[in-house]
């Protein structure tokens, strides 16, 4: 079937699909959701989800989810003298993250999800 008339200037744009699985889910095998408790910092409120990514390789100034005395804790990773510290986003005093201690670190907070409704 043929429409006659002039071609709309959008037709040469393509549609676009977005997909939130793939744009903030590219590993599934190593992902995982945490919802936030209480608020822990200006960009990390309570009911916030957390996309943690336990592939992510740490560098210094992500967030980081770790165990600590039982305890599931948000911290954000500073990089000195090539080790790897562990510092409360509130302050506090930072603990070495030493290697091969997984059981300490969970995995990488690769985004934040919050609400602004």
């Amino acid at each position: 079937m043929r429409v006659a008339g002039f071609p709309s200037p959008a037709d040469e744009y393509g549609l676009v699909t977005l997909s939130l699985h793939e744009l903030l889910i590219p590993r599934p095998s190593s992902t995982y959701f945490v919802r936030v408790a209480e608020d822990l910092a200006p960009n990390v409120r309570t009911s916030d989800i957390l996309i943690v990514d336990r592939s992510l390789a740490l560098k210094d100034g992500v967030l980081a989810l770790v165990v600590l005395a039982g305890q599931i804790c948000l911290r954000q990773v500073q990089s000195r003298q090539g080790q790897y510290w562990l510092s409360p986003l509130n302050g506090g005093t930072a603990m070495l993250l030493r290697e091969n201690d997984e059981q300490t670190l969970w995995g990488v907070v690769a985004h934040v999800s919050h609400k602004t409704y």
